[in-house]
């Protein structure tokens, strides 16, 4: 399939002059003048055929779908950029304008790139190795820092336990939090934390006494780039997987995917999706996991498979195997940015190599349980991936094929969401409050023009990506995102090499709702948003002549209420007391008390915890039963029993909820990390894939609302006012008023300085 793909589109000029032709076709319906009637009749008629062509899952109806969006985006856009721009009116109304602008600009460059990728989605089948002294060595990378030690461990032990040739493969603990540095902190708190944690690690090496090795260095050099290089520099194996240290693999992950390598000399990477067993902090605070497609499946389930089509699907840090031998090539990992893996996927790429995506989840890992950590780890990818734009820009990298490079191209400029959307959220405040006037168009205009591509937008959105991104959900997603990552955006921009590697929190525990530190702006956004309604209503009262504009205005105004005010819910974070995530069985089981042995069934099991339900009913034994030491038996994937230890936590007359303690062997402890993580389609309840249309999914929102917003909005509130109470405001007025003198103080003894150091230099 890989070298069919590479003759098709090897085909470059024949694949260049018809999109010439298109594009030339499109130019011309773009820029075509007509009336509104001619535009109406245009948009309607597009309109029917789409709705009628929507439910129509084929390549030929999503291309004519596809198309039939772009001509109505971009003659809007065509209409916007020479009819709508004030820049005649003050510099006010010119500057906000052209900030508006160039949102709009980036949001259709991204419609445009989208639509781009999702022409075809490529589909892979995994490619057997049929003897077994064919199947390529391979060493895994588990790089971790200060992760909690089980969590490393429960990963060690799947990745061990794959279903491989032991002797063809070694699992590497890459421990960065031991390296000689940390061991030498010189707070002693911290020294002693990192020493405990390193022998925490190495003992269970030791232990385990198997394909499970620890590796450190001296210095935290480069971050996970560093480690990694490290780590090739005293490994061998032919391939590499890289984990990341929460990422726990199926057994079925090494023989799904090196095959690959087998058919493809010139591949470099097989990348897998990163599949996620606890919500992230927005699904968990608006109580919505499981219900909405997962961010994540956007990317994982459709994107990449498009990547794939164009031969751009990239490294993203975990879950992938790389060939070391192309990997030697460059250097290692790559480390001039932060995203250190799309990188070196870019630079591999523009030597010639290939690159495959394999759809199939085969790896289970931990998203940011907080909103704060959630921001850390947004803000790196948003500060990489504009770094290499800055740094590597695509356009410009030689040995990248053109549609490698609007592929990458799309990846580097979607970060910059946090501009685009911050300007969409105070945007409709400037009119009534200000008076700024900064988009020049009257309702018919808009009627004509703006809502046919905003539709348009919805149902192309809807056709495209309704198993994996509901409409409006990037909306709440990348809204909420930006008021926290645009001051990142600005300052990569202004200095693209200053960035550093922050890693993201991972296995926080959540025992009581609190609400995030990051609440104050969305809460202060949101009720500049609630103050200009009242300045709309003045003006639809005051001024009839500029109705149609303020009833734009106010629309706008009602979309931006509902996303704040989902916001701060999202920001009044849920409790969240279990370590584990149980997955579903119904498997065996057989629980023994001092006395008595019951049969069941496993209900559900984590490394933490069991629930079985009883064959029989055993009501007259629950005093014997509750809170007390049980021993549970169930059965491997090898359909041989082994025991674990555990504590009854609650029982009734037919159900037992124990814990597992911490008392049980590492053997058996590495049994049951096999039971939960091993069979990769034991997962499937957790991609399960759910779809809603727009209007669905408007009422939902709706709904999610009103549930969700009082109770936040209330302990938002009432901690705000806690906080103005607490501010010295005679300090705070003093500090403004001086701010302005010693910024102007400061530069003038940096001239000053400067100065003398230069006359020192003449004179000398």
């Amino acid at each position: 399939m890989l070298k069919k793909l590479k003759f098709e589109l090897n085909e470059e000029n024949i694949l260049k002059y018809i999109l010439f032709i298109l594009l030339l076709f499109l130019g011309l319906i773009i820029i075509s003048p007509s009336t509104h009637e001619a535009q109406i009749t245009l948009a309607t008629t597009l309109f029917f055929i789409t709705l009628f062509l929507l439910h129509k899952k084929t390549e030929l109806v999503k291309l004519v779908i596809i198309f039939f969006g772009i001509i109505i985006s971009l003659r809007y856009f065509w209409w916007r950029t020479f009819n709508t721009l004030n820049l005649d009116e003050g510099l006010l109304n010119a500057t906000f304008s052209i900030l508006l602008y160039l949102a709009e600009l980036y949001s259709i460059t991204i419609l445009l790139l989208g639509s781009f990728i999702s022409l075809r989605l490529l589909e892979r089948e995994p490619i057997p190795v049929e003897k077994r002294e064919d199947y390529p060595t391979v060493d895994v990378f588990i790089p971790t820092y200060n992760e909690p030690p089980e969590i490393v461990i429960t990963t060690a032990l799947a990745a061990a336990s794959m279903d491989y040739p032991q002797e063809k493969f070694k699992v590497y603990i890459l421990d960065d939090g031991g390296t000689a540095q940390k061991l030498n902190d010189p707070d002693p708190d911290r020294r002693r934390e990192n020493y405990e944690r390193a022998m925490q690690l190495k003992k269970f090496v030791e232990d385990y006494n198997g394909n499970i090795y620890y590796l450190t260095r001296e210095r935290n050099l480069h971050a996970k780039a560093g480690n990694i290089n490290e780590a090739l520099k005293k490994t061998n194996g032919d391939l590499v997987l890289i984990l990341d240290c929460d990422h726990v693999p199926a057994e079925d992950f090494l023989k799904r995917t090196v095959g690959f390598f087998n058919r493809y000399p010139k591949l470099f990477l097989v990348q897998t999706p990163h599949s996620f067993y606890n919500p992230d902090p927005i699904e968990k605070n608006l109580g919505i996991f499981k219900i909405v497609p997962s961010e994540a499946d956007m990317f994982y389930k459709h994107i990449q498979k498009g990547l794939d089509f164009w031969s751009a699907s990239f490294f993203c840090g975990s879950a992938a195997i790389l060939r070391r031998k192309y990997l030697n090539e460059v250097g290692g990992i790559q480390g001039t940015t932060i995203t250190e893996d799309a990188e070196t996927a870019l630079e591999l790429h523009s030597r010639g190599y290939d690159s495959a995506y394999y759809a199939r989840p085969m790896i289970y890992g931990l998203q940011p349980e907080t909103f704060s950590a959630f921001i850390v780890q947004r803000t790196r990818w948003a500060q990489g991936m504009i770094q290499i734009f800055l740094l590597k820009n695509p356009l410009l990298k030689k040995g990248l094929r053109w549609y490698q490079k609007l592929s990458y191209l799309n990846a580097n400029i979607f970060w910059f969401f946090g501009f685009a959307r911050f300007i969409f959220l105070i945007a409709p405040v400037l009119y009534p409050i200000l008076g700024a006037k900064i988009y020049n168009a009257s309702l018919e205009d808009a009627m004509v023009y703006a809502i046919p591509h905003f539709i348009f937008s919805v149902m192309v959105s809807y056709y495209l990506y309704s198993k994996v991104r509901w409409n409006f959900f990037s909306e709440i997603y990348e809204a909420i995102q930006s008021i926290f990552i645009l001051p990142a955006i600005v300052s990569v921009i202004l200095s693209p090499r200053k960035p550093t590697f922050k890693v993201t929190p991972k296995g926080e525990n959540l025992e009581e709702e609190f609400l995030t530190p990051f609440y104050k702006p969305v809460y202060i956004l949101f009720h500049i948003i609630v103050i200009s309604f009242f300045f709309s209503v003045y003006r639809w009262i005051n001024f009839p002549d500029e109705r149609g504009t303020v009833l734009v205005v106010l629309s706008w105004q009602i979309f931006n209420f509902f996303i704040l005010g989902l916001g701060i819910s999202i920001l009044l974070e849920k409790p969240q007391r279990r370590k584990a995530f149980r997955i579903p069985s119904n498997d065996e089981a057989f629980v023994f008390t001092e006395n008595h042995t019951f049969s069941g069934r496993v209900r559900d099991i984590s490394l933490t915890g069991i629930w079985i339900e009883t064959d029989q009913d055993i009501t007259e034994y629950l005093k014997l039963i509750r809170d007390n030491h049980i021993k549970v038996m169930i059965k491997d994937l090898d359909n041989i029993a082994f025991y674990l230890d555990a504590k009854v936590v609650n029982a009734n007359s037919k159900n037992i909820r124990a814990q597992f303690l911490k008392t049980n062997e590492l053997v058996n402890i590495a049994k049951l990390v096999k039971v939960v993580y091993a069979d990769s389609s034991r997962w499937e309840i957790f991609r399960e894939e759910l779809t809603m249309g727009p209007i669905r999914t408007s009422i939902f929102l709706t709904k999610l609302f009103f549930k969700t917003f009082s109770k936040s909005y209330t302990v938002a509130t009432k901690e705000f006012l806690k906080e103005m109470k607490q501010i010295d405001y005679k300090s705070l007025l003093y500090n403004m008023v001086n701010l302005p003198f010693k910024y102007i103080k400061t530069l003038f003894s940096q001239f000053y300085f400067k100065y003398l150091k230069e006359i020192k230099v003449k004179n000398n």
